[in-house]
């Protein structure tokens, strides 16, 4: 609706600036269509954007001024719905007996949620605070998530950790996992930064996709059957080897 009120402010302007011109007020026309150009190329407000992200994910503060998500919003709801589509798909694909079957969760924003800890960094990276939030397990478990993990790990349903988590976070990034009540994994795989397996051929210097499509291969064939595949970036789940890609919500940042 703002959209279609804009664009018939534009053509009046311009139809006034139209007639300008006849009168012999040229610079009118061309000020109007330089103001339209620039409306036009624009990218969206970075300010308005953060407080989009923040009503999504239901913005609240403590007593401390730190941010929280809301269990009442729209967040919530769309992580729900999604789970549940996905624990749909796996109930169908067990009652058909489905062999070996195992589902690959990746950590950040997936098996954890960064909301709070994101909000109260303006949602900008520092690699020393997210060690420092891992080493303190700020974290908190995307709930939804948790428990299908544990419904499907009762299933005889194997459970994998796929993140972009270097694998020195990876012993203090599996006790936060096991203290926030998911299953203990059959495996879980964190990035290499000193020697990479034989599975990657893309050695220390695969990108995300690369990486993880590369793991899951991995798993695939030793035996395992990944029947879901759970990530919040479309790079967690891009190259295959799982039956269905599970796209969690995350608008607060990209990965490639």
């Amino acid at each position: 609706m703002f959209r279609s009120r804009v664009s018939g402010l534009v053509k009046l302007a311009a139809a006034a600036a139209v007639g300008a011109t006849i009168a012999g007020g040229a610079s009118a026309l061309a000020g109007q269509d330089d103001a339209s150009a620039a409306r036009a190329k624009e990218p969206a407000n970075i300010g308005q954007v953060k407080n989009d992200v923040k009503a999504y994910y239901g913005d609240y503060l403590d007593a401390s001024g730190k941010h929280h998500y809301s269990e009442s919003s729209r967040f919530v709801s769309d992580t729900k719905r999604v789970v549940e589509n996905a624990k749909r798909y796996l109930s169908k694909r067990l009652a058909d007996q489905v062999k070996n079957p195992a589902i690959v969760f990746d950590v950040d924003d997936t098996a954890e949620i960064t909301y709070g800890w994101e909000a109260d960094n303006d949602f900008g990276f520092d690699p020393v605070k997210q060690q420092q939030a891992i080493d303190n397990g700020t974290f908190g478990p995307n709930k939804p998530v948790l428990e299908l993990a544990n419904w499907a790990a009762q299933r005889g349903v194997k459970i994998y950790f796929l993140t972009g988590r270097n694998e020195f976070q990876g012993p203090q990034s599996l006790k936060n996992l096991a203290n926030e009540g998911f299953p203990a994994p059959a495996d879980a795989f964190f990035k290499p930064k000193t020697k990479a397996p034989d599975y990657l051929p893309c050695g220390l210097n695969c990108n995300t996709v690369q990486y993880k499509s590369g793991t899951r291969a991995h798993i695939a064939k030793s035996g395992a059957n990944i029947v879901l595949n759970f990530g919040d970036q479309f790079s967690d789940l891009e190259g295959g080897y799982a039956e269905r890609p599970v796209k969690l919500p995350n608008p607060m940042y990209y990965l490639p």
